[in-house]
């Protein structure tokens, strides 16, 4: 539970796995598939086909945007003559990350290449929820039924009403330093060195509650004064996690004719994160959330990834295939992890003329997860990404890239017995939703011979 906030937040701003974002440039809006790519992105997306870049120096910039929604459409059944629960109500948290930026540095000079990245590895955005969590709903709608017992049918209230409030915010910034060298004319090889600093924020609060005791509405303060469940009628969260990793990657790439395949495997990032707790919040008497000074696993597991191309002509299509060994990584997944996921990318760039080039792509990421088992703190959805975009060469040193990218996402339905205090106390049903979209714009700069 001590990570499930920070799920919601780590998983806000791209497609990708359930911990990682794949996402590092605007190149990859425009066409997704990059494994082969000989570009500036190339530093991260296939780091041994550097050396087969021109002479030179090599920088790309990139800043992209991301909009998205995270909504939960949830409704509580409490049981036969017990108070409580609530009708279908859609509880909705927006993101919006108006600067993510990446930079990609590299340094070839015949067989070998001198590089180095910055990208945001996970997370990358900020995300409201207004109306606060459909779990944290369930607990506050669990007071009139617990009232209404531990009275004995003195006071039975008939409803109530709230503030609940959740901001969060999270990023995991990869910063990767490596070489690569060529080994015969059409193969090359590449190791990286990836340091990882995540930094995640909290903020939530449950505020004004009121029951409805014989038609009036009553501070829950004085209904519930001297009751184990006083402690949680005002709560608020303010937490921030720090953590690092250090982490290998090795990569090969093979170039000749009119092919291009690549390899590379990421190891894991063995993050933990240390709780730094102004405030907590519980959601059950006795038992917080971010106990201060606490450490909790992060990880963000091995990928490995694998492409093909071929150019036909000005046109060229590529094939890429994900792995993410969800597994073997301990995070707030690992409940709900049945097996790892896949992701299968599909693009084509067409070079019209010598300074224009169009191109698109698609994503499908297919996760392995038990939906049963879901909350709206702690779910992802498969999904189908489409990018689009184009590149523009204005000079012999410089090409400008501007890409879109929305992410459809698969609708996932979980339901479930309440329990609270001990008890079974109603059904719930959630149904969990997503909406995406990214856009980006990026520089491709080249100096020197």
């Amino acid at each position: 539970m001590t990570l499930a906030v920070a799920t919601t937040i780590a998983t806000s701003a791209f497609a990708g796995g359930p911990m990682t974002n794949t996402n590092q440039s605007a190149h990859f809006l425009r066409s997704i598939a990059r494994g082969t790519s000989l570009s500036t992105d190339a530093v991260y997306t296939n780091p041994a086909g550097v050396v087969f870049m021109e002479n030179g120096f090599h920088l790309g910039l990139s800043d992209q945007m991301a909009a998205q929604t995270r909504k939960t459409t949830s409704s509580l059944t409490m049981g036969p003559q017990v108070p409580g629960g609530f009708a279908e109500t859609d509880f909705e948290g927006s993101v919006f990350s108006p600067a993510i930026p990446s930079v990609h540095f590299a340094w070839k000079h015949n067989r070998l290449a001198i590089m180095a990245g910055m990208g945001v590895n996970g997370g990358g955005g900020t995300i409201k929820y207004d109306n606060g969590l459909a779990s944290f709903e369930r607990i506050v709608s669990s007071f009139p039924a617990l009232i209404a017992q531990s009275t004995q049918g003195g006071v039975v209230p008939t409803g109530y009403s709230r503030n609940l409030t959740l901001d969060g915010s999270s990023m995991t910034l990869a910063f990767n330093a490596g070489a690569a060298f060529r080994i015969t004319d059409w193969l090359s090889a590449a190791a990286m060195v990836r340091v990882g600093v995540t930094n995640n924020s909290y903020k939530a609060g449950l505020s004004n509650l009121n029951l409805n005791i014989g038609g009036q509405m009553m501070p829950a303060t004085a209904v519930l004064a001297g009751s184990p469940y006083a402690a949680l009628v005002e709560q608020s969260l303010d937490v921030q996690q720090k953590g690092t990793s250090i982490s290998p990657v090795v990569a090969l790439a093979f170039h000749k004719g009119a092919w291009d395949a690549s390899v590379k495997y990421e190891f894991e990032m063995r993050t933990e994160l240390t709780n730094e707790t102004a405030s907590d919040i519980s959601l059950e008497a006795g038992k917080s959330m971010f106990p201060n000074g606490e450490k909790v696993k992060a990880e963000t597991p091995a990928l490995l990834a694998a492409a093909v191309s071929r150019h036909c002509g000005p046109v060229k299509v590529t094939a890429q295939w994900h792995h993410y060994f969800d597994k073997n990584a301990e995070n707030s997944f690992s409940p709900v992890i049945l097996g790892n996921t896949n992701e299968y990318m599909l693009g084509a760039e067409w070079q019209i003329s010598e300074k224009w080039l169009v191109s698109a792509g698609t994503q499908r990421t297919q996760l392995n997860m038990d939906e049963s088992k879901y909350s709206d703190m702690n779910f992802s959805i498969s999904s189908w990404s489409v990018g689009f975009g184009f590149a523009y060469a204005f000079a012999d040193w410089g090409r400008l890239n501007l890409g879109c990218m929305p992410t459809f996402y698969d609708s996932v339905e979980s339901t479930g017995v309440h329990a609270f205090g001990g008890q079974s106390l109603g059904q719930y049903k959630d149904v969990y939703n997503r909406t995406s979209i990214a856009w980006g714009i990026g520089l491709d700069l080249k100096f020197g011979k």
